[in-house]
């Protein structure tokens, strides 16, 4: 292309678009195409996602069928107990260190500074950088549980009834800790780092939500049990082991009392989360340090 056929594409006045949705739209495929180019990456994280529901299900042949009974999960092996909070929380975490990762990713390339200069608004980038981890996370999920059901054999209860409360699970569940993401992007923008600090969340999260021991366990060590059940994701994972290991639906008591408690929480961490992101964006502008890592 000439120099002068350049020239003559940045003159041009193309209108833009003010609607929110368009915006949304145009961060979401622009980063799932970025992750789409990525295709060694791709093969190379589904690879280790079969490694390691392969590993685990090896594991699960030293835990004791008693042991499962006697924490209230009486004829459920453990793979298919241990499957469900992989799952989860490998979704969880990978929907909410999206966020803060790109958020980085940006700030170190130095893209950041074009962004907030364009005309889009910030809210609308957040939201289209969550759906894309959503979508992309969404990938390793699906691959997790087929795995561990059609190969390894783990014994899920799969119905139109279980599926449909599965996915409202999940959802509230995401929709529950969105906040922190946001949370974690707005540190970021003003301190550049924040990746240690979300490890160590998630790994305290997946440790007292009971990822791979039932949470009856931390009933002799009654802070952790307390602590554990402050946690939203320890009621989303009660409630998906519910529904996909005992068949329950979303009308029972127990469900919905779950589901309750991660709308609460939602209604606390996204007001939160979104008054630090601005806290963040304001700084960064004023201090005038977008461009610097």
């Amino acid at each position: 292309m000439k120099t002068e056929d350049l020239i003559d594409i940045f003159r041009e006045d193309v209108p833009r678009s003010p609607s929110s949705i368009i915006h949304v739209w145009a961060v979401f495929w622009a980063n799932l195409k970025i992750f789409l180019s990525y295709k060694t990456w791709v093969i190379t994280e589904t690879m280790s996602t079969v490694a390691s529901i392969i590993m685990y299900s090896f594991m699960g042949l030293q835990v004791d069928a008693g042991r499962m009974a006697l924490a209230g999960y009486e004829g459920v092996d453990w793979l298919s107990f241990a499957l469900i909070g992989i799952a989860t929380a490998n979704y969880l975490w990978m929907c909410m260190s999206r966020i803060s990762h790109s958020m980085q990713h940006e700030i170190r390339e130095g893209t950041l500074e074009p962004i907030v200069s364009s005309p889009i608004n910030m809210g609308s980038y957040i939201i289209g950088l969550s759906l894309r981890g959503f979508i992309v996370s969404c990938y390793f999920m699906l691959g997790t549980i087929l795995i561990g059901v059609f190969i390894l054999n783990a014994q899920l209860i799969v119905n139109l009834g279980t599926i449909m409360s599965f996915i409202v699970v999940l959802i509230l569940m995401v929709i529950s800790y969105v906040g922190i993401g946001v949370t974690a992007a707005g540190v970021i923008l003003v301190y550049k780092k924040g990746d240690p600090l979300t490890f160590l969340f998630a790994s305290i999260t997946e440790f007292l939500g009971g990822v791979l021991f039932p949470l009856k366990y931390l009933e002799a060590y009654p802070p952790l049990w307390f602590i554990a059940w402050l946690m939203p994701y320890t009621y989303a994972l009660d409630a998906a082991r519910k529904v996909l290991l005992k068949g329950m639906i979303i009308s029972h008591p127990s469900i919905l009392l779950s589901l309750s408690v991660l709308i609460a929480y939602s209604l606390i961490f996204i007001p939160l989360g979104l008054k630090v992101f601005r806290w963040g964006y304001d700084r960064i502008r004023d201090e005038g340090t977008v461009a610097s890592y």
